[in-house]
Formats: C-alpha cells, structure tokens, sequence
C-alpha cells in the first residue's frame, strides 16, 4: 500500500464495509487478487489508522437502553478538556467536536439512575458553560460516518511529528509494521524514539504501537483453512 489508495484497496474496504465477517480467502476471490495481497494491504491500513477496528451493531432499543443526544458548550480552549473527563464514561458512545464550541455526545443507558448520576457528574465540571440533551426516539438511519468514495484520498499525520502530510513522505517498516513519516528528518528521530521504547519495554512487542501514538484498533481475525 502507497500513501494513497488504489483500485485494489478501495475494493478491499468496500467488501469489508459490506461484509466484516468475510475472511481474506472470500475478500481476495470477490476482487480477483491473491489472498496474501488483501492480508498484507489490510495490515497497512490497519497500521495507517484507516481501519479503526472490526465491531458488531447492536440495536439498542431492542436491548432495552435509552438513547440521549446531549450537547455540551465550552470555550474552544477547554474542549479538550471536558472531552478527556467524559470519554469513558460507559454511557458515553460517542463524541463529536463541533465548529462552534460546543461537543456532542451519544449516550445509551438503561439504568436511569447512572444516566441522572452521569448528568450531575457533568454539572461539577468547570469548563462546560451548559448543557442541553434530547432523547433519541428513533433512528431512520445508522451507519459508519466514513463514506468510501472514487473521490476519497488519505490524510495522513506524520508518526512523529504530527503534521499533515502533503506529499509521499517516507514509510518505513518496523517489526512487520509500516509507519508513516513525513520527511527523513522525522524518520530518524521516530526510528531513535522507537528503539528506545522497544529497550524500556523488555521482552515485550512494541510493533502494535506507534512511539507518538498508541495503537487503539482492534484486531480483526481471519481464520484460513
């Protein structure tokens, strides 16, 4: 895999968006590609950060909890802020920083009492100026935010430094793993960096993780007979 996505790639994620539970075998027979080509070109993506993890949908309701859209108001200085007291918190699913100072959250519940604890839990917080929330009576429509499309690139920060990437920038692979910089300067001190870490941690393998930013993927297994 490039730094950008190809033919073969796009076609790789579309199977997978469409069918998560498909091994590599079924992927790489849809596509017309070797089974160690999807393997390996979904391994980048999922060292690149693209692909985020594997999940099942659950359908609340039929689980019994209530569902609430709770937006928070801050200062654009503090967001970051209220975001780290209230994400992971159970009743938080998901978060969304928005433009104009302000995050949403999803919450589900079904224990009113940890729903009416949480909310008093939020009062106590400083940095949020107020606090408004709606229960979610239906959901018409539900799936993954990320859209694949022809038009679609990679935007990629480097491992290092942060910054966005404009141009191929450098890859390197560490332990069976890519990693992504944007220029040789970067590429030395992520490598020093790395070795480092890989010392302090022992016996351990450090290659799930990036020296700048841990991994938080999950890992989709694919048995092949």
């Amino acid at each position: 895999m490039s730094l950008n996505l190809d033919d073969v790639d796009r076609k790789i994620l579309r199977e997978l968006q469409q069918d998560g539970r498909a091994s590599f075998r079924d992927v790489s027979a849809r596509i017309n590609v070797s089974t160690p080509t999807v393997s390996s070109r979904v391994q980048a993506m999922v060292d690149l950060g693209l692909i985020k993890g594997y999940t099942t949908m659950l359908d609340a309701d039929m689980l019994g909890q209530v569902s609430v859209a709770l937006l928070l108001e801050a200062k654009p200085s503090d967001l970051e802020k209220v975001i780290e007291k209230i994400k992971d918190d159970e009743l938080v699913r998901q978060i969304y920083m928005l433009s104009d100072s302000r995050i949403l959250c999803i919450l589900s519940f079904y224990n009113q009492i940890k729903y009416q604890r949480f909310l008093e839990s939020m009062a106590q917080i400083p940095e949020i100026h107020k606090m408004d929330n709606s229960m979610i009576m239906k959901v018409p429509k539900e799936l993954p935010r990320a859209a694949l499309t022809d038009e679609a690139g990679l935007m990629i920060r480097c491992y290092y430094c942060g910054h966005m990437m404009t141009d191929e920038g450098v890859k390197i692979k560490l332990d069976g793993r890519y990693h992504y910089l944007c220029c040789s300067v970067c590429e030395k001190l992520y490598k020093e960096k790395y070795e480092r870490l890989k010392k302090s941690a022992g016996p351990k393998p450090v290659a799930h993780e990036h020296p700048s930013h841990p991994a938080t993927h999950e890992h989709h297994e694919h048995h092949e007979q």
